[in-house]
């Protein structure tokens, strides 16, 4: 079985402006031989329907291997480079904390749901 490559973007710092506001820049990390499904919409939490019945969701469980040494996931957000996403603009927010298995018997121990809300 062979996954997707991934871009996993993290938040950071790089500075402040000349009002000495903040500067944010998304660090990014590549990951090959990601597992990605896509969810059911049943699958998909983010409130009621009623509330906002415009919005489209999309959603997709990631499988990271094992050899993922990159930064904890929780805040971050992924790029599915071979789904046609292009940088922080298309990108999925990690939803929740990722879920590991230990001990794991395959390649594949960490699984987390990548949400996004259109609309």
């Amino acid at each position: 079985m062979m996954g997707e490559t991934v871009v996993v973007l993290h938040r950071a710092k790089k500075g402040e402006d000349s009002m000495g506001d903040p500067v944010w820049e998304w660090e990014p990390t590549v990951v090959e031989n990601v597992l990605v499904r896509p969810l059911s919409s049943a699958d998909m939490s983010g409130g009621s329907d009623a509330l906002r019945p415009e919005r489209t969701m999309s959603g997709y469980s990631l499988a990271f291997p094992k050899t993922y040494a990159g930064k904890p996931l929780r805040g971050a957000r992924v790029v599915l480079v071979e789904r046609g996403m292009d940088g922080a603009e298309d990108a999925l927010r990690i939803e929740g904390e990722p879920d590991v298995t230990r001990p794991c018997p395959t390649m594949w121990n960490m699984t987390a749901r990548a949400v996004r809300s259109d609309g």
